[in-house]
């Protein structure tokens, strides 16, 4: 999967991307689910790193071209590249 352009990945949408990798096959929706091994990512970069555009930001498993494509149009929805980095988020917002 491309870099759409350059920049910092600045954040990430986790369970869209979990979603995605569950209609690969490489999870379960309920747990009489079988799992396909051909399904999943590896070599995914994570939040913070500096990407050029056309660099890869992961690579997509998939026991077909469509679920490989479905995986992806999900996934580049999933993942915001910022121009520049931006100052973390605190771990704590708000104390009751």
């Amino acid at each position: 999967l491309p870099a759409p352009n350059d920049g910092v990945i600045a954040a990430t949408d986790t369970r869209e991307i979990g979603l995605a990798v569950v209609a690969l096959g490489g999870g379960r929706r309920i747990a009489s689910d079988a799992n396909d091994a051909r399904g999943g990512l590896s070599h995914v970069r994570p939040v913070g790193t500096r990407v050029a555009a056309g660099e890869p930001l992961m690579q997509v498993h998939a026991a077909s071209r469509e679920a490989a494509h479905a995986a992806i149009a999900r996934i580049v929805q999933a993942i915001r590249i910022a121009p520049r980095a931006e100052p973390p988020q605190p771990a704590v917002i708000e104390r009751l």
